[in-house]
């Protein structure tokens, strides 16, 4: 089960340590923020970058979503976590399969390789667009990115994922 924490925008790094070390008692809890590697272009060049895909929010992967809101009510809140009682999502289990289906164990979101075809077939040879090509909406060749629609967090949301034109 996946819990999203929000922590306010350009904390993430701290918000997650603080949550590691609260949480330091159970092992098969994980802590992250989403990432996503996209390719951007450089003076000419074409560079990998990383960048966030949901700011302001860390996320919990446990199978004690309790013990972990528990945890997190105990912490002084103003040196953790944004806002009032909201700050803790649960995420259904669609929407946790989701974003493990097109995450690494970091939270990172890797770049998908795709071919086109004429003028508008686009196909998914590797990364993540493959297991989720039926959720594209669009696909921008000239930046490089697949808005994706899904429902996250309790709403629907587009996302950008990076893609990379095969030659």
């Amino acid at each position: 089960m996946w819990c999203a924490v929000h922590v306010g925008d350009g904390n993430e790094p701290g918000a997650e340590a603080l949550v590691t070390k609260l949480l330091s008692g159970s092992p098969e809890t994980r802590v992250f923020h989403l990432t996503r590697s996209r390719r951007k272009k450089f003076g000419g060049q074409w560079q990998t970058v990383q960048e966030k895909l949901i700011p302001g929010y860390v996320f919990i992967e446990t199978e004690q979503p309790e013990e972990v809101y528990r945890a997190l009510k105990k912490s002084s809140g103003h040196r953790l976590l944004f806002g009032d009682d909201d700050y803790v999502t649960t995420l259904g289990e669609q929407e946790a399969e989701f974003m493990g289906s097109i995450t690494d164990r970091a939270g990172g979101i890797g770049i998908s390789r795709v071919s086109v075809a004429g003028k508008n077939e686009v196909r998914y040879l590797t990364g993540p667009l493959m297991r989720i090509g039926h959720l594209v909406k669009k696909v921008d060749l000239h930046r490089r990115i697949a808005e994706v629609e899904a429902d996250f967090m309790g709403e629907r949301q587009t996302l950008y994922l990076g893609i990379e034109i095969a030659e």
